[in-house]
């Protein structure tokens, strides 16, 4: 694999990283009406505030008939804007075609509630009706001193008739399939553009790649499900209803985001033949009076992790939530080991010979206390509750007879004998619902008569709040739900015509879903979302985690574990990436997928671990492997997961968009090499991840300390740094005994055991300071987890580390102390005692004497 921006290459370079916030200057004069606009070439010294380092700059054109502006990264050009367009009454109102008129344009300046001073530009353009009325649209670029460049449409008439005659049945484009449910429905074309980007290649100063995420779960075997990596605008961008956020980026690895900013579910972005175009999707019936839309550019120094990060925390800043990986241990489904039923699952569909689901997990339940795995929680898939056998779609969401004898009080059972908290499946709506106040129920659904593309589906969603207070507040009540997992949502949104048609309908729906979760304590889950529902949970305080991947079910096993992209998008989102189920042995005969064979255990293992999602076991009684397990979490079960998420680390994003073939690489044969991080105070470790390598890899130092956030890992550029000054670490099936340490130069780390398709190693870096460094437990797959730490404290030769774990557990760690032609390791322990901690002490002496203490 080659790399332009650090990473994996044939000859090894040096380099030095720009680091910081990325800083925003416009190059612009006053404009107060049409004629006043001037380049900003003409006088780039009259700018205020501008600054010749900042990293991107908004320029403004010269014709007032014209309005035009450009996106310029440290003095090159990226993007140039082409024309807005809006369709009312059936048709598309241009510029070029003189159906929209430019009527106004002029500075605007002020303070945003959320973002502060802003500068910008506004124009405003009219078209007639054809009863003479007219219809206007405001459209205004507005940028912040913090390096944020908004776009705005606004409608203060509406328009009506808006919708394009794009939509398309058939599977023309492969990796533009979006569900079987929707038979590969896409609908081209928008109701409204701005901004709109050229796609003349001459338009760029220098290359640049692309990813835009867009699909299913954002990640898949192959095109059909995203990410999409290519050259921009050699490669075709997807866009379309699926579609979300893309990145920009360089070889240097300078790169900004642009997605929607608000009104995500009715937010689109489309391809045409000459241009990019951000706008409302095409197949919305009407824009009501007062609507907006709008789209956020964010741009970073750090590369394409950083700027996705970057874009996030603008998103959840912006929206008052706080991101899931902030808060301490989270919810009890992405904090502690739990048990699965889901699709692939031993026992999905597939009770014990003799007993109900209810019967079968309480054996569940019985072995795994015998066998010493602390499930915390169990997830229920779609089983349990009653579907129309005709679509598939939810009758009634309560507990079937057959599943749990007494139905809820089945479920109740469950809970009280075996103390799990239950995540509780749900799917897309029947519009012949028990609910429905049509078919005898007490609320109000809207219905559709059949899916665009599949005229016997036909589904239906709720359409008021009550609905949803009723629904989950029973279900907490009734039989103890925690975590409501909301699957199916792209056939829901691509099958129910209101939502594609309606511009308030899709957020309303989940911003109903999730105030109800609020009210009663409860988690939510996304399954199978489209990019725009994960945006859309910015709003949603509620939802905190989402799945990153497809079922681990029998046709996509083999791929389903690779979810180092679609986390990028997810966890910067702040929500906990899920992996989906976990064998922990190779053969498990008699499950729901017959004598099934798992060739890397441990790897699917890592992966829901380094995931910072739900680690959910899918083994059938006496199939577990406990030593496993354990490398996972401390004796009561809590995960022992990284600060983040584990992501693909930027010189593989860079090395497959400039690598020609944008969109061929089959995810079955891609090399993975992922990189997370844990944050104690002022100690970072970094955690790589490499399995499937293609040959023998080597990932620059610079790549490796681009990782964490910037932060205490940062405190002196690594140019300045001793060749020693970081050391990379494992061990052999993770026994201190097998410890490797290698200190690291500017040259990197060698990775070279992860080649083929069953290969994988893992690595961890640290930095010693005062000449020792921490190594952590090395019997746990994330030794050094902020979960497990509490604080550090180096006093002189000593260090203290304090711990949690459960009462009576004892707490081994390694560290590694600089000596004369190496490192010496050495292992110290306590035993957490009745308050849930105690601390380990060690102290940097030739003496190797014991260093205990007990817990209080």
């Amino acid at each position: 694999m080659a790399s332009a921006g650090g990473g994996v290459h044939s000859k090894r370079r040096r380099g030095s990283h720009v680091l910081g916030v990325a800083l925003l200057s416009l190059a612009w004069l006053v404009l107060a009406r049409p004629g006043a606009f001037t380049s900003c070439a003409a006088a780039p010294n009259g700018v205020t505030g501008r600054r010749d380092s900042d990293l991107i700059r908004v320029v403004l054109g010269e014709d007032p008939s014209r309005p035009s502006f450009e996106i310029v990264v440290r003095g090159k050009t990226w993007l140039a804007s082409s024309q807005p367009y809006l369709r009312h009454e059936g048709t598309t109102r241009t510029p070029e075609n003189g159906t929209l008129e430019l009527v106004g344009t002029g500075a605007i300046s002020g303070a945003d509630a959320k973002l502060g001073p802003y500068d910008g530009v506004s124009w405003e353009w009219a078209t007639t009706s054809r009863d003479g009325t007219r219809v206007t649209m405001k459209t205004a670029v507005k940028w912040f001193p913090h390096g944020v460049v908004l776009f705005e449409q606004t409608f203060p008439d509406g328009a009506r008739w808006t919708q394009t005659p794009g939509l398309d049945c058939g599977p023309g484009r492969p990796e533009m399939a979006t569900c079987p449910a929707c038979a590969s429905m896409t609908w081209p074309g928008l109701a409204s553009a701005f901004p709109t980007f050229s796609r003349d290649p001459a338009v760029a100063q220098e290359d640049l790649g692309f990813l835009e995420f867009y699909g299913i779960f954002e990640n898949g075997e192959s095109g059909a499900w995203g990410p999409r990596l290519g050259e921009w605008p050699k490669d075709d961008i997807v866009g379309g209803l699926s579609s979300g956020p893309i990145a920009l980026f360089n070889k240097r690895g300078e790169a900004l985001v642009i997605s929607s900013h608000g009104s995500f579910m009715s937010a689109s972005h489309d391809q045409g033949l000459e241009t990019l175009d951000f706008g409302t999707m095409g197949s919305l019936t009407s824009l009501p009076a007062g609507f907006s839309v709008s789209h956020v550019l964010v741009a970073s120094r750090g590369g394409v992790n950083k700027a996705f990060r970057a874009w996030g925390d603008h998103l959840l800043s912006y929206y008052g939530k706080p991101p899931q990986w902030s808060k301490n241990g989270g919810d009890v489904t992405s904090s502690y080991i739990g048990y699965t039923t889901d699709n692939g699952a031993y026992y999905y569909y597939n009770p014990m010979p003799g007993e109900d689901m209810l019967g079968t997990l309480l054996k569940v339940h019985e072995y795994a206390n015998e066998a010493g795995i602390p499930y915390r929680h169990v997830l229920l898939d779609s089983w349990w509750y009653y579907k129309d056998p005709r679509d598939g779609s939810v009758v009634l969401w309560e507990a079937r007879e057959d599943a749990f004898a007494g139905g809820s009080a089945g479920m109740r059972r469950l809970v009280e004998v075996t103390g799990w908290a239950v995540t509780a499946h749900n799917r897309y709506w029947s519009n012949r619902t028990d609910y429905d106040v049509l078919s005898g129920g007490n609320f109000g659904f809207v219905n559709d008569v059949g899916c665009p593309c599949r005229p016997r589906d036909a589904y239906s969603v709720p359409s008021a709040q009550d609905f949803w207070d009723f629904l989950l507040g029973q279900a907490k009540a009734q039989w103890g739900l925690s975590t409501y997992e909301q699957d199916w949502l792209w056939p829901q949104f691509l099958g129910t015509t209101e939502l594609l048609e309606d511009a308030n309908l899709g957020s309303a729906w989940l911003l109903q879903m999730g105030a109800a979760a609020s009210a009663h304590g409860l988690g939510i889950q996304y399954c199978m979302p489209f990019p725009r529902h994960l945006m859309q949970s910015v709003e949603i305080s509620s939802v905190t985690q989402a799945r990153a991947s497809n079922d681990y079910g029998p046709r996509d096993r083999k791929w389903q574990w690779r979810i180092g992209r679609s986390s990028i998008l997810v966890d910067a989102l702040g929500l906990a990436p899920s992996k989906d189920g976990v064998y922990t042995t190779a053969v498990q005969p008699g499950g729901s997928q017959g004598h099934f064979v798992e060739l890397r255990p441990e790897l699917e293992l890592i992966v829901a671990v380094l995931s910072t999602g739900p680690v959910q076991i899918a083994d059938g009684v006496g199939f577990s492997d406990a030593g496993l397990i354990s490398r996972a979490c401390s004796e009561d079960g809590l995960i022992l997961g990284p600060s983040r998420a584990a992501t693909a680390m930027d010189f593989t994003l860079i090395g497959e968009a400039f690598g020609g073939g944008a969109g061929e690489i089959r995810a079955s044969s891609r090399p993975e090499v992922w990189a997370a991080h844990s944050e104690v105070g002022a100690e970072v470790w970094i955690h790589v991840l490499a399995a499937d390598l293609q040959q023998p890899t080597v990932v620059e130092l610079r790549d490796l300390l681009n990782v964490p956030n910037d932060g205490p890992f940062w405190d002196s550029d690594w140019e300045g740094e001793e060749d020693s000054a970081y050391v990379a670490y494992r061990a052999a099936a993770f026994d201190p005994a097998g410890a490797t340490i290698v200190e690291l130069g500017r040259d990197g780390l060698e990775l070279d055991d992860a080649s083929g398709p069953l290969g994988h190693e893992l690595w961890h870096v640290a930095r010693p300071r005062g000449g020792v460094a921490i190594l952590g437990e090395l019997s746990k797959f994330v030794p050094t987890s902020p979960r497990r730490f509490i604080s550090i404290q180096r006093q002189g030769p000593l260090t203290r580390v304090a711990v949690r774990g459960a009462q009576g557990e004892e707490v081994t760690l390694s560290f590694a102390e600089r000596r004369q032609g190496g490192y010496r390791l050495a292992e110290r322990s306590c035993v957490v005692g009745a308050s849930g901690d105690c601390e380990v002490q060690f102290t940097a002496t030739g003496a190797a004497a014991a260093q205990e203490q007990v817990g209080e």
